[in-house]
């Protein structure tokens, strides 16, 4: 026995269906800062997720007019990041611009061994696509381009960031990110 629908149930179903698809269509199709010249977008994003699901328990993301100062950070193809090393305090917003200064494809993942194991996996499986909204504290530049990802952190930690480009992170393209107490 079939069940008759009103006109509204049935324009209310198209038009949902209609949303999926659309949704569906425009996933991932956002350029990366290499195809599109400009920087990539800083994670501005309200969501604070560490394993994409949960949150990160030294932070999350801010908008770039909420930085208390930039730090400059250069990826180089030499597989290294100078500075190597970065301090911060617990409270403070801090923009980071990352510039990749070599030809080859860098990215920069902001996070803890976990957050940085998890991106390893991923990029492995062939995952060059950059940041998305599910992970704010990434961005994958080609060479010569630059981005700002925007960070505000909220308790004390020693974090990482780091190259996940297969080979990268293993070679030694890693650093160290310590957040202090004020």
């Amino acid at each position: 026995m079939e069940i008759p629908l009103n006109r509204s149930v049935r324009q209310l179903a198209l038009i949902a269906g209609l949303f999926l698809i659309l949704a569906a269509c425009s996933a991932g199709t956002e350029p990366t800062a290499a195809e599109s010249g400009t920087p990539s977008a800083s994670a501005d994003m309200p969501m604070a997720s560490g394993d994409l699901l949960g949150g990160f328990a030294w932070g999350e993301p801010a908008e770039a007019g909420e930085a208390d100062r930039v730090v400059e950070i250069n990826m180089l193809d030499e597989l290294r990041f100078e500075p190597d090393a970065v301090e911060v305090s617990v409270g403070e917003t801090v923009t980071f611009r990352v510039t990749n200064a070599g030809q080859l494809s860098h990215d920069f993942t902001l996070g803890d061994q976990e957050t940085q194991d998890q991106h390893d996996a991923e990029m492995a499986d062939g995952g060059m696509s950059g940041a998305g909204p599910d992970e704010p504290n990434v961005m994958t530049l080609g060479g010569g381009d630059y981005g700002e990802l925007t960070w505000r952190f909220t308790a004390p930690a020693t974090i990482l960031f780091g190259c996940h480009v297969p080979g990268h992170y293993d070679a030694g393209m890693v650093g160290t990110l310590t957040i202090a107490e004020s």
